[in-house]
């Protein structure tokens, strides 16, 4: 296990509280909990795949940050309509 690998094992720990706030939180406290674990994950699958020296990865991460940040906008979005 090298240094890539440990980092990106921390950051995975620190996504248990995220999915705390989301599962237990109020839905706009939900959405903030949702991007910072969008965060996390792009940035893990950064770390390993620095660490695994596998390029699809990087791939990943680049589709996933985007995407977690339409996803979440979208979920505010129809929030907003209940409220």
């Amino acid at each position: 296990m090298n240094e890539w690998e440990i980092a990106a094992a921390a950051l995975a720990v620190a996504l248990i509280p995220c999915a705390l706030v989301c599962l237990l939180a109020p839905p706009p406290h939900g959405v903030v909990a949702l991007e910072i674990a969008g965060v996390l994950v792009s940035t893990i699958l950064m770390l390993l795949s620095e660490g695994f020296h596998r390029q699809p990865f990087v791939d990943l991460a680049v589709v996933l940050a985007p995407m977690s940040l339409i996803g979440s906008l979208t979920f505010a979005r129809l929030m907003e309509r209940g409220l």
